[in-house]
């Protein structure tokens, strides 16, 4: 009996070492993406170019990936997992080196388009390794809790990044991701095991997600929240500034605040999933987004007012995407490497979609549309999950269900 609780407590403690590599991977993932965002204008003027123009940092990345993550998932079935992981920090590590001495923006474009590829290996590749370091109760909870790193990312990350990109310049911001980068690829190798098993997406594999309503449904809802969110998150610098003429450090402020909700409706959307089941939480978590949305839309000349839907957006935001993956795969598990890669698109691609469409209101001159356009956004995010739900229950009572 004592032998058995003494390896009980050495699983638990090694479970927990494990989802927190992750976790500090993701943060590494998250911060490297969402950067730019906290520091457009600086690079903007330093290149010379515009606003909008530097917004395609997120945009590219966006597509790179968004695009990317399936065909990564086809390539990275022949690898062993631990390595897919440690390689992912790695090359996100030298990415960051080489935007240090990017010459010129389309350098700095080209570069970002290439690392980002980590992205999109890494972020599916840790969702669907938890189906394989946890019990499957534990499951959504877990996937929740190593996406906690995007929240942190938001609220550490970005505004001490942008903090850094002020006083020193941007280049500086980037480099300090690279050492965190290399710690995390250290624990990676440290705490996952290896020869973990990754099966081939095929073929089938693809057309019995295509095939599924409920599965389309919860992937456009993805990019439909994605893309309402990044249409403001792109441009939080500039819009903070010009509208409210706010300092570098206001911002970083407003952005922790962000970050800070993030980590709060994480925290709690992991505590009440598996009473509330994945697909309410998730309802409530997407309304949360599109009710801040409308509060910043209506807020010009409130910074309170703004300040309430940045929280609202915030406590939805990082939760509802990790548990949009919990359901993807609770649908249908030994699909989770094919149905994590394609949310991870839709994730980047509602990334780059809201990032065009955000930069198109800016160089109109049309802040005062950036929450009202998200929030129109959101409420279609909102329909397409309630859809899924839908869907999921009529494909689980289909008499064909199974075949």
């Amino acid at each position: 009996m004592a032998t058995s609780a003494v390896q009980s407590e050495a699983m638990r403690k090694g479970e927990w070492g494990r989802l927190s590599a992750l976790l500090i991977g993701n943060f590494v993932i998250g911060t490297g993406i969402l950067l730019p965002a906290g520091m457009l204008g600086y690079i903007a003027k330093d290149f010379d170019t515009t606003v909008p123009v530097a917004g395609w940092l997120l945009t590219a990345s966006g597509l790179v990936v968004g695009l990317g993550s399936p065909i990564f998932a086809m390539l990275a079935g022949g690898f062993d997992r631990r390595m897919l992981l440690i390689g992912s920090m790695l090359l996100y590590a030298v990415g960051h080196v080489a935007s240090v001495f990017a010459p010129n923006f389309a350098a700095l474009l080209a570069i970002r388009g290439i690392m980002t590829v980590a992205a999109g290996v890494f972020t599916p590749q840790a969702a669907a390794a938890v189906g394989l370091l946890v019990p499957g109760e534990k499951r959504a909870s877990s996937i929740a809790f190593i996406f906690l790193g995007w929240s942190l990312a938001s609220v550490a990350g970005i505004p001490i990044g942008s903090l850094i990109a002020s006083a020193a310049g941007w280049r500086a911001a980037f480099l300090v991701l690279v050492p965190i980068a290399l710690i995390a690829a250290g624990l990676v190798a440290i705490t996952i095991p290896g020869r973990m098993p990754n099966t081939p997406v095929t073929a089938a594999s693809w057309s019995r997600i295509l095939t599924s309503r409920a599965m389309l449904c919860l992937l456009a809802a993805t990019v439909a929240s994605m893309c309402g969110q990044f249409a403001v998150l792109t441009y939080m610098q500039p819009l903070l500034r010009d509208s409210y003429q706010t300092s570098a450090l206001a911002v970083a402020g407003l952005l922790a605040i962000y970050g800070a909700a993030g980590i709060i409706g994480n925290g709690v959307a992991s505590g009440v999933v598996a009473r509330a089941g994945l697909d309410r939480t998730v309802h409530v978590l997407f309304a949360l987004i599109l009710f801040g949305m409308l509060l910043i839309g209506f807020s010009f000349g409130s910074m309170w007012v703004f300040v309430l839907g940045l929280v609202s957006w915030g406590v939805g935001s990082f939760a509802s995407n990790s548990l949009q993956q919990a359901r993807l795969v609770a649908i249908d598990p030994p699909l989770a490497g094919a149905s994590v890669a394609l949310n991870t698109s839709a994730v980047y691609l509602g990334q780059a979609v809201g990032a065009a469409t955000g930069g198109v209101l800016f160089a109109a001159g049309k802040t005062w549309a950036f929450g009202l356009s998200a929030a129109g956004i959101l409420l279609l995010a909102v329909l397409l999950s309630l859809a899924a739900e839908r869907a999921n229950k009529a494909e689980r009572s289909s008499p064909f269900a199974g075949y």
